[in-house]
């Protein structure tokens, strides 16, 4: 009997050494060989660090390869760099291709100037110039007031051009003005002017726009009330042509 239990005691304390030696080596292996989970703390960034919805952290800098917020993300952030590849923005002057976007001509860019031509006679031609630094739209006909008129000056149809003109910056577009017939003294509303208020018009048809442009006129400037002024032309000709 003392002999088996002998024997028990030794086979217990076999046991208990080896779970011993199981336990020890369980826990070296748990320092060495972290779960996947451990892993990806370790080496990912925390979720304080992540970068906005936006797809671009404080830096400017893109992490998720793409813009997902809409906007360009290029020159943002503190460190001035970014990783979006969009196009850099044109500029509000600017149309695409690095062309200057045209504006409306009106006494804010544009020179007016009054004469009159030798020929045709009652005529007085007026030059619209380009004086700014961009291309602006000569629309429609000018809007003319002569001296304390209540109603502008009526608009010849019969010389609509085809198309806006674009005057380049110095260049030029003419309007005649039919000032009137031959002088018989019997014509309706027949007096001498001297000013001329000179408005633009608007690209809409609106009516005019932007500053108007007030003008002398030469001495012995004559018109009726059935006076009449072309569209706006390229082309000095075409203006008095009609």
């Amino acid at each position: 009997m003392r002999t088996f239990s002998i024997r028990r005691t030794a086979v217990a304390a076999a046991v208990l050494a080896a779970a011993l030696s199981a336990t020890a080596c369980g826990a070296d292996d748990v320092t060495k060989d972290p779960s996947p989970a451990a892993k990806g703390v370790t080496a990912g960034p925390s979720a304080s660090a992540l970068p906005p919805t936006g797809g671009t952290d404080t830096a400017g800098k893109d992490t998720s390869g793409e813009d997902t917020s809409g906007k360009e993300t290029a020159g943002q952030g503190s460190s001035g760099k970014g990783g979006a590849t969009g196009h850099q923005p044109t500029g509000g002057a600017k149309e695409q291709g690095g062309q200057a976007k045209a504006v409306t001509c009106t006494g804010y860019n544009t020179k007016v100037v009054a004469d009159r031509p030798a020929r045709p006679i009652n005529h007085l031609l007026l030059t619209a110039t380009n004086k700014g630094s961009v291309p602006c739209d000569l629309y429609g006909a000018p809007f003319l007031r002569f001296g304390q008129d209540q109603a502008a000056t009526a608009i010849d149809e019969a010389t609509r051009p085809q198309s806006v003109i674009r005057l380049a910056p110095g260049q030029s577009a003419y309007a005649a003005v039919v000032l009137a017939g031959e002088r018989t003294g019997s014509e309706a509303g027949g007096r001498d002017v001297t000013q001329l208020a000179v408005l633009f018009a608007a690209g809409d048809g609106s009516g005019s726009t932007g500053r108007s442009v007030s003008l002398k006129l030469q001495a012995g400037t004559y018109k009726t009330d059935d006076a009449k002024v072309t569209y706006w032309q390229n082309s000095l000709d075409d203006a008095l042509g009609y």
